[in-house]
């Protein structure tokens, strides 16, 4: 009776475990992409048997277009997270479960918006909110970021249970996650400017939760540049929100380029303050310096998020206004040679030299690290760099600039994947050796055999390896830079140049990356890990199938989601037909291209190891605090001397730590509040007089702008 008792336990213990549960939903998620595949290529015939069953079609359509599903979408993640709330004293597996689930039902969600979006989108709008309105909206651009957000973000949640028994407070972490979810689904689906600044600002604002979650000074110290950067970002946002809606008289995602085109020079800087504002939530350089400090402070999870995917939406911002207010509508434009391209040529000529500087920044700073999560964090700047030349491209080609925002889109799907399962990498190993330096690991292969396999997937997709992702989306941006320099400028063949450097610098990066942790002497310390199947490798393996995938058949990613989106832009219909839709990736050149850019990121990386050049220490005067202040220090100093005289503490307190020299670890924000705080502690009570006088002008100044306006 007993040994039967025991029996039954076992088998009930086995069969509740959450890694079989949650595998099961992982599995789950692979066939219903298989199903949605199978029926948008119509296998078999069965998309054509079923709807000719009576009824279906009318039915179909009724129920793929309602235009409930945004708000349904954004509410999924905040009603897990007040479940959470009910849950998180009685039990973490149900709080966990609660996680999963919720956000695996915004896949099937996303997937039946697919016929409504390929149509021209489904949109639902609330005009008397705030007097100027919001709304929603999803279109094909749209539905693709929702699709890749929705499938890595429950993939992240499944690794985020097993990851967070380790960390505290995880109940604020899932919380603070759910709300960060609804808020990058907002800014993803929003249909004008106003509704997406105040999701964004929303994300911006939960996610320096996530990144803070440990409590320790490094990670305020992280978060606070983080929340910095990101206010001014968003500060920039408002700014051109406004000289946008006052000069155009609408905030809509519609072009705006006749409007804009009167605008003269103004134009250039409503774009600029978007491309800054949206650039920094990018990673963009100059202004990513918030990126390597987050990323190795976060938890595993939120760095995968942060990384794979709301970066992701900084991109996706510059894009989407991009596309809507500086491109004509579709049937006025017929050629590439229509002066109202000038505009949309010139900023693409800018945001092509800012990715190309943010690529090779990117890739240079990670070959010098030694710690893993900020090596990767290096590698998303110089993978934004890709995603932002993808943007200029498609700007500066105009009418012919199909292939740029094929590749640009594109390689956004395929970052999120390799690069979240990166950072999922990063912390198993973490996980098992509370060790993130790379040059104290080693021949982990043996005791985290799962783990190595699909690292080296993963290395192999970022690094652009035939047959593995990242392959296909260079293989379109690199098309693009060759189309750049035939059809524009032929500067551009100088930044096809640094785009092969760059990629044979990110071949050697993870040569280097698995070489370190993977291969090689294990130390002696390592050699007593013990590695169970648990949620982490479901997880993993998950998004290491979906590489490989596309790799396979890249052109289902091409023909079902980015074609489309094509189609319903104001591009070439003679170019998509020709030269988009029936691309060819494995030809000869293309591989031999990418044989020349592994050889050479071999080379490089023998060479820098031979020579140590992996262990650079940059001059002051090359890093960005250095640039920024030394004109700002010299000023201080100045200044300082001029109010205090000769009791002015130029050397001691406070202000000493203006010092470039003795000062390299003080950090951007630190140095800016200590600059702003002498001005403070002199002029600090006329200040405070004046500031409700500034105030109160400003905003009685723009209130009379608006009764003025609205009555002529």
């Amino acid at each position: 009776m007993n040994l039967e008792k025991k029996k039954r336990i076992k088998i009930k213990d086995f069969l509740d475990h959450f890694t079989w549960r949650s595998s099961g939903l992982v599995l789950l998620m692979l066939f219903l992409l298989i199903s949605f595949v199978g029926i948008t290529k119509n296998w078999f015939g069965l998309y054509d048997s079923i709807s000719s069953i009576d009824g279906f079609n009318d039915f179909f359509f009724e129920f793929t277009h309602l235009n409930i599903y945004p708000l349904v979408m954004i509410g999924i993640p905040l009603f897990g997270a007040l479940l959470q709330v009910f849950y998180r004293k009685k039990s973490s597996l149900k709080r966990d479960w609660i996680v999963i689930f919720m956000t695996f039902l915004t896949i099937p969600l996303t997937m039946i918006m697919y016929p409504a979006a390929k149509e021209g989108g489904i949109s639902i709008e609330f005009p008397s909110f705030m007097g100027l309105g919001i709304g929603f909206s999803v279109d094909m651009l749209g539905f693709t970021m929702l699709m890749i957000t929705s499938i890595i973000w429950f993939i992240v949640m499944v690794y985020a249970h097993e990851y967070m028994k380790k960390e505290e407070n995880s109940n604020r972490f899932f919380l603070f996650m759910a709300i960060t979810y609804s808020a990058v689904l907002g800014t993803i689906m929003a249909s004008d400017l106003l509704t997406m600044f105040l999701f964004f600002e929303v994300m911006t604002i939960s996610s320096y939760v996530l990144v803070t979650h440990s409590q320790k000074d490094e990670s305020y110290e992280a978060g606070y540049n983080f929340i910095f950067m990101g206010i001014i970002g968003g500060f920039s946002i408002l700014v051109a929100m406004l000289l946008l809606y006052f000069n155009v008289g609408t905030l809509k995602f519609e072009s705006a380029l006749s409007a804009l085109y009167t605008l003269g020079n103004l134009k250039y800087w409503i774009m600029g303050l978007l491309i800054f504002g949206f650039g920094i939530k990018a990673g963009m350089a100059p202004v990513h310096v918030w990126l390597p400090r987050a990323h190795p402070v976060a938890p595993t999870p939120a760095s995968a998020l942060l990384s794979g995917i709301m970066i992701k939406v900084g991109a996706f911002g510059i894009l989407r206004v991009a596309t809507a207010y500086f491109f004509p509508k579709q049937g006025e434009v017929f050629s590439h040679l229509d002066p109202v391209w000038l505009t949309t040529k010139n900023i693409g000529a800018f945001i092509i030299w800012i990715g190309i500087a943010t690529m090779a920044l990117g890739v240079f700073l990670a070959l010098q690290q030694s710690n893993m999560k900020k090596m990767l964090a290096y590698h998303s700047i110089s993978q934004m760099g890709y995603i932002m030349v993808g943007i200029g491209i498609a700007l500066y080609l105009g009418y012919r600039g199909a292939m740029g925002y094929s590749g640009a889109l594109y390689h956004i799907i395929n970052h999120g994947l390799f690069k979240s399962l990166l950072f999922m990498v990063a912390g198993v190993v973490y996980f098992h050796t509370h060790e993130y330096d790379m040059y104290k690991l080693g021949g982990l292969w043996r005791k985290l055999p799962l783990t190595a396999t699909v690292c080296l997937i993963a290395c192999l997709g970022i690094a652009g390896i035939p047959l593995f992702n990242g392959f296909i989306s260079k293989s379109i941006l690199h098309h693009g830079i060759v189309e750049a320099t035939e059809y524009g400028h032929s500067s551009f063949i100088y930044a096809e140049m640094i785009f092969m450097v760059v990629s044979a610098g990110t071949v050697a990066s993870f040569i280097k990356l698995f070489y370190y942790v993977f291969l090689g002497k294990m130390p002696e310390k390592y050699k007593t890990i013990k590695a169970e199947y648990t949620c982490l490798d479901t997880s993993m393996a998950a998004l290491a199938i979906l590489i490989i995938l596309i790799g396979l058949n890249p052109n289902y990613i091409l023909q079902t989601f980015i074609v489309p989106q094509l189609n319903l832009t104001t591009y070439d219909p003679y170019f998509i037909d020709h030269y988009i839709v029936h691309i060819k990736f494995f030809t000869g050149e293309d591989l031999m291209t990418m044989v020349y850019v592994v050889g050479l990121g071999g080379f490089i990386f023998w060479f820098g190891t031979k020579f140590h050049l992996f262990h650079l220490h940059l001059p002051n005067w090359l890093k960005l605090e250095y640039i920024f202040f030394y004109p700002a220090n010299f000023m201080m100093r100045r200044a300082c001397k001029l109010m205090y005289g000769d009791q002015c503490p130029i050397d001691t307190g406070p202000l000493s730590k203006l010092a470039l020299k003795k000062n390299e670890n003080t950090g951007f924000l630190e140095r800016f509040v200590t600059m702003t705080n002498v001005f403070n502690r002199r002029y600090e009570t006329n200040i405070i007089k004046s500031d409700a006088f500034i105030y109160t002008s400003f905003v009685t100044g723009i209130l009379i702008y608006m009764i003025v306006v609205s009555l002529i």
